[in-house]
């Protein structure tokens, strides 16, 4: 068995979809040959979106690894989760860049 894992479900429509938790926390996002310092604005078991000062283009390879304070979301403990997945939609608002990911594969730490 793997030691990554990643969970979705689907609506009536067979969309994917999951709960969104609306978290702030500083990411550090490694692409290609880059290293890319922002935030998350939000996160789900699919995917998260981030908010960056460089533009990251869609189908680009993301790997980051999010600390998750206790009782950010639940339990007592910090969590640390590695992250592998991909840019599925990029935009920009004024000066700031979003970039949404989706996350094929997490493994906790």
């Amino acid at each position: 068995m793997s030691d990554y894992s990643s969970s979705f479900e689907i609506d009536a429509e067979g969309m994917r979809f999951s709960v969104r938790f609306p978290l702030r926390l500083p990411v550090l996002i490694l692409s290609e040959d880059r290293a890319i310092t922002g935030t998350t604005e939000n996160i789900s078991a699919n995917g998260v979106l981030f908010r960056l000062k460089e533009h990251l283009p869609v189908d680009a390879p993301v790997e980051f690894l999010l600390e998750i304070s206790a009782g950010e979301l639940f339990g007592d403990s910090t969590a640390a989760v590695h992250c592998l997945g991909r840019v599925v939609r990029s935009y920009q608002e004024l000066s700031t860049c979003f970039a949404a990911a989706v996350i094929d594969e997490y493994r906790f730490q």
